[in-house]
């Protein structure tokens, strides 16, 4: 599977500027700065066409599309990303948790994206931090769960990231402002580049590891008490 991520410049920019570079990729991965602020008023109301724009380049590619932005909901602001698969928006997934007090929101559930190059599970932002974030994914047949991030703060959303691939046997992915990496299920990172285009070819792999848990003298399943 051919991966480009696209750390900085925004949607328009690249598909204008360096259409070349990407051409051929099977999925397309940019970071928040891939849309910036969409206003679902706005587009609703014709005023913009973010969702538009990102629908016709993925049919102009060929491509899965994800872009990170930033939604207004009529006032209600949340983390999300957008996925289109060669012309047609699949949806939009928010950040499932709001942290300490930010005056971003919590948005709805985890989600599965069944694509025409497999089933891919988004998470978005500071939900990586939460192990249960790829759990729910793996549990719902992700062949790759990718993450979009803003900007990265220290190396904890790479030390997440190796461990929900390798905790869940599932190749994971990040995109944030200038930096990309890839982890496969054995928790290696086996690209992280903080170039404008970053492009990588990896291989759809799954591993599922059986878990269990000390209770009272004895082991369970894991997922037996849930």
């Amino acid at each position: 599977m051919q991966l480009s991520f696209i750390t900085n410049g925004s949607l328009n920019q690249v598909v204008e500027q360096n259409l070349s570079q990407i051409s051929g990729s099977e999925i397309i991965v940019f970071g928040f700065n891939g849309l910036g602020l969409v206003s679902y008023k706005k587009e609703l109301d014709g005023e913009t066409e973010y969702f538009h724009d990102l629908a016709l380049a993925s049919k102009q590619l060929s491509s899965v599309i994800i872009c990170g932005c930033d939604t207004d909901t009529y006032g209600l602001f949340r983390h999300s990303a957008v996925i289109a698969d060669k012309g047609k928006i699949l949806g939009v997934s928010d950040m499932a948790h709001s942290i300490d007090e930010s005056e971003f929101v919590s948005g709805g559930n985890f989600r599965v994206y069944d694509t025409s190059v497999g089933k891919i599970g988004l998470i978005v932002a500071e939900d990586l931090f939460f192990p249960e974030s790829a759990r729910v994914l793996t549990l719902c047949d992700a062949d790759i769960i990718i993450c979009v991030f803003k900007k990265l703060d220290g190396y904890m959303p790479q030390i997440m990231l190796r461990a929900g691939a390798f905790s869940n046997g599932v190749p994971m992915a990040l995109c944030a402002k200038n930096y990309a990496c890839v982890s496969d299920i054995r928790g290696k990172i086996v690209v992280a580049s903080s170039n404008e285009i970053v492009k990588t070819k990896i291989t759809i792999e799954k591993d599922y590891h059986l878990i269990s848990s000390r209770r009272r003298g004895l082991y369970r399943e894991f997922n037996s008490g849930y």
